[in-house]
């Protein structure tokens, strides 16, 4: 972002609170909003990656955390201006208004929608076309996902 601000780089990939701190001192402009424009916004932005020795190995501990995580994403879909203040008071993120931008633009419920093998296949692709992974999409979804703990959260999580 430094390089970006003082005119070293034309270019910047940047993540909440990045771009609000840019239009907020009207440096720059929006090529492409990942939680807006399609195809990007179809699809998660996020993942939770575990390493698989410990899921084995700690399957209670994996399903508890992942279960945190999902909860605080619905607490963040909620009750934004909450979370907002929280991570305020707690200093994560200390501009009450920048955070309580973030919270709303985020899609934090899509969790319970979406499908991630979807979303993997999507950027999986990607990189595969730019030569950045050599396994295809399907040979890492068929050796490196395990849906059993999301699918199983879904249901217990029923709003």
């Amino acid at each position: 972002m430094r390089l970006f601000t003082s005119g070293e780089a034309d270019a910047f990939m940047g993540f909440a609170p990045e771009p609000q701190e840019l239009r907020a001192k009207n440096i720059g402009r929006v090529i492409v909003d990942t939680a807006q424009d399609r195809p990007w916004s179809q699809y998660f932005c996020c993942a939770v990656i575990a390493n698989r020795d410990f899921v084995q190995r700690h399957p209670r501990a994996t399903k508890r955390a992942l279960r945190a995580i999902l909860k605080a994403a619905d607490i963040c879909a909620s009750d934004p201006t909450r979370v907002a203040g929280y991570l305020a008071a707690r200093g994560f993120e200390p501009r009450y208004e920048v955070g309580l931008e973030v919270l709303k633009a985020l899609p934090y419920n899509r969790w319970r929608q979406s499908d991630p093998e979807d979303t993997l296949r999507f950027h999986a692709l990607r990189l595969h076309e730019v030569g950045m992974i050599k396994s295809s999409p399907q040979k890492l979804i068929a050796q490196g996902t395990d849906w059993r703990f999301l699918n199983e959260l879904k249901k217990e999580l029923k709003t």
